[in-house]
């Protein structure tokens, strides 16, 4: 008891915007208690499952993750150089402001350490499996920064991938019997997606072994080597040139690489109204009589050629009909129905007609119908005309 009020009254000390302040510390009903800030955000749990990306599985970009590793780390280091260690550290216990900013609660399981401690000296085993190292399962476990820094490898594991790393007790268990460690370097598993030095320093934060790992933040933060904001700017703008196309997309904030997809996604959509507006538009021209007559398109009319058949019965002697030419439509198929629709005589096969414009009709049951004009002038004309079944 004594010896949590004295690391009580210490944590009421510290003033860090990446560390939740602690009011005040008193003792009550046999038990200690620390009143602290009541912080308003987003639990890092929570956030990691809202900040999805579409690009490669990336969750975060560098920048985030080293601006994240920046101001909690700050916090972390004014702990462990008032010989604090917090002990618990995990994306629940991390709340993520408005801004963007991080900040670490629950003190419950803070404890004060001694670097190197004697085997007399014990601490309270409070830990959660999935981020904690193995030293924090051992009442004399030798436990320092260095316990603090695992810990903090498995948030950033955690926010990399989504998912948490094997538990330090399994992977002791595998070690101890001689098979592989299945906790597998995250420079291998995630490499290209992130920065190098980023997934180095997670490897070495996580280290089975405590003498593997960094001693304390500063250490840690130079196999890290994270640059200040304008650094990191300068750098990322020189890359753009040689950067791809791709790995620009990843780059964008999440709005922006959502409004893009949005974007691409409504002109996939017009761009297929379109084609289909399109498609029934030509299905349908050729239903639609003219609201004035023209003339056809040589493009789509041949020149016809004189038609060399005998006089039919309906045909007008020239000498007493003046110039007159014979008009033949020949329909597929044969049993349609032709009409002229602009003269009263009804249409006969090779029937002669004065030089003009004629507007001929061809239908049949179960086919669509074919409405077009013929220019008829200086010779016989034979016209073919085919219906498609509806």
């Amino acid at each position: 008891m004594e010896r949590f009020a004295l690391e009580g009254q210490t944590l009421v000390n510290f003033k860090h915007p990446s560390i939740v302040s602690v009011f005040h510390f008193f003792k009550a009903n046999g038990t200690a208690y620390l009143v602290m800030e009541y912080v308003i955000g987003v639990n890092l749990t929570k956030y990691i499952k809202q900040h999805k990306s579409f690009f490669r599985g990336v969750r975060f970009t560098n920048e985030e993750i080293f601006r994240f590793i920046r101001h909690l780390c700050s916090g972390l280091h004014l702990m462990h150089a008032a010989k604090i260690i917090h002990r618990d550290i995990k994306p629940a216990n991390i709340i993520i402001r408005s801004n963007g900013k991080p900040v670490l609660l629950d003190f419950g399981a803070a404890r004060q350490f001694m670097l190197h401690q004697g085997r007399d000296a014990k601490m309270t085993i409070i830990a959660t499996p999935a981020n904690a190292p193995p030293e924090q399962f051992m009442e004399d476990g030798d436990q320092g920064p260095w316990t603090d820094i695992y810990a903090l490898g498995t948030v950033l594991f955690q926010m990399l991938t989504n998912s948490s790393p094997p538990s330090s007790g399994e992977r002791i268990k595998e070690l101890m019997a001689n098979r592989p460690d299945p906790m597998v370097s995250v420079a291998k598993t995630l490499s290209g997606r992130y920065s190098p030095r980023l997934l180095t320093a997670i490897d070495r934060a996580l280290a089975i072994d405590y003498e593997q790992r960094p001693k304390d933040i500063p250490e840690w933060l130079q196999y890290l080597r994270a640059p200040e904001e304008t650094q990191f700017a300068t750098t990322q703008a020189q890359a753009a040139q040689t950067r791809s196309p791709h790995q620009f997309l990843i780059k964008l904030g999440r709005k922006k690489r959502c409004l893009i997809l949005i974007l691409l996604v409504s002109s996939l959509l017009a761009f297929l109204f379109c084609l289909s507006w399109q498609s029934v538009r030509d299905r349908n021209v050729t239903e639609t009589t003219p609201v004035h007559p023209a003339p056809i398109p040589a493009a789509n009319l041949q020149e016809p050629q004189p038609l060399q058949t005998p006089p039919s019965p309906q045909s007008v002697d020239m000498g007493n009909s003046g110039n007159l030419f014979s008009l033949t439509v020949v329909t597929s198929p044969k049993e349609a129905r032709v009409r002229i629709l602009n003269i009263s005589p009804r249409y006969q096969p090779g029937m002669k007609l004065p030089q003009g414009s004629y507007h001929i009709e061809v239908s049949l049951p179960g086919f669509h119908s074919i409405r077009q004009w013929v220019n008829l002038g200086h010779v016989d004309q034979i016209v073919d005309v085919k219906l498609q079944k509806e």
